[in-house]
């Protein structure tokens, strides 16, 4: 019983909070007395967003029992009552809360800010195609200002930019995943993506690739040959994509460890050397 409330989490799923540490590392205070603070908005997301994949189980459990994959969710194959997922989404919420008040420096309103955005999208804007993708992106938005937050640090433009395509190229390349796999028939809005999200994943992929290129330049240094490194990240990743690889899947493989652990030791150099 508790391996299916662990699953109900999407533990797996926590890296993408992960994107709090984004903002301090570039700007040189991930080391500073702040990181505690930095490591509890990591939790606080890490709690907020698995309250709103068991929000959005309970509503999808009907669909996603004809995924090939979401079927086996603990909601979508009934290891969990609809009563016990509620009462652990709000457990988890309530966690999410906590935490965001540890972190304190407004992280708590960021999360609830988040909760909200999510809800909106889960109630109305999922099944509008784009604006669904955009909704997304700026819950990575949301995290990664949190970091910022936080840190106590200024949120710049390039940043900010950087985020946000960076994050539309991933929902794009999870619709383009889902297409492949379970085909229009598990969401109502894939049929709209089905002639547009190739050029969707092209155009915030080379959004993603300018902005920080134009960044590094900017900043000089080793910065400037991280670059390579971020194209190359981008592309092993797209390569995992056209294959059928989901996003927490694709991330994983060891050519884009190797790749994500020498661009950060680079951005690592130049920032704290």
């Amino acid at each position: 019983m508790i391996l299916n409330y662990l699953k109900e989490m999407r533990l797996k799923q926590w890296y993408k909070a992960s994107i709090v540490f984004a903002g301090p590392l570039l700007a040189g205070a991930l080391l500073s007395e702040s990181l505690s603070n930095i490591i509890l908005a990591f939790f606080a997301f890490g709690f907020i967003a698995s309250s709103v994949y068991v929000l959005n189980d309970l509503k999808d459990r009907d669909k996603d029992k004809l995924h090939p994959k979401k079927k086996d969710r603990p909601v979508a194959s009934g290891q969990i009552s609809t009563l016990s997922a509620l009462a652990f989404g709000v457990l988890l919420f309530t966690l999410a809360i906590y935490f965001g008040g540890l972190a304190g420096n407004g992280v708590t309103n960021l999360v609830l800010g988040y909760f909200s955005l999510m809800m909106i999208y889960t109630f109305c804007l999922k099944k509008r195609a784009i604006i669904d993708a955009f909704t997304i992106a700026t819950g990575f938005v949301i995290r990664a200002f949190a970091g910022c937050f936080a840190a106590g640090i200024e949120i710049t433009a390039w940043f900010y930019l950087g985020v946000f395509f960076f994050a539309t190229y991933l929902v794009f390349c999870k619709r383009f995943t889902e297409l492949q796999i379970a085909g229009i028939a598990h969401k109502e809005n894939l049929s709209q993506y089905k002639d547009v999200v190739e050029i969707a994943i092209a155009m915030s992929g080379a959004s993603t690739i300018i902005l920080y290129t134009m960044y590094a330049i900017e900043r000089g240094g080793l910065f400037s040959w991280s670059v390579p490194l971020a194209y190359l990240g981008i592309l092993l990743h797209l390569k995992e994509t056209m294959v059928g690889k989901e996003v927490h899947e694709s991330l994983f493989t060891p050519e884009l460890i190797v790749t994500f652990i020498g661009f950060v030791v680079l951005v690592f150099l130049s920032v704290y050397s």
